[in-house]
């Protein structure tokens, strides 16, 4: 009867602790998702600007160098 009582406590446990990983998976994934698609987006933003600056300070050199 004991081992009974020890087995029902670890069952239970194990079976808590599932759902509660379910649960906790079920609200974390999707925020990290959320962050990672903010960083590449703000990544993405970043790369265009710096692209647009390299180009406008190419063109501004070489304007200056005509003059």
């Amino acid at each position: 009867m004991q081992f009974a009582k020890a087995f029902g406590a670890v069952a239970l446990t194990g079976t808590v602790a599932i759902v509660v990983l379910k649960l906790l998976a079920a609200v974390v994934l999707p925020l990290l998702g959320a962050a990672f698609g903010f960083m590449a987006l703000a990544f993405k933003v970043g790369l265009f600007l710096a692209v647009g600056f390299f180009v406008y300070r190419f063109l501004k050199r070489r304007r200056e160098a005509a003059a």
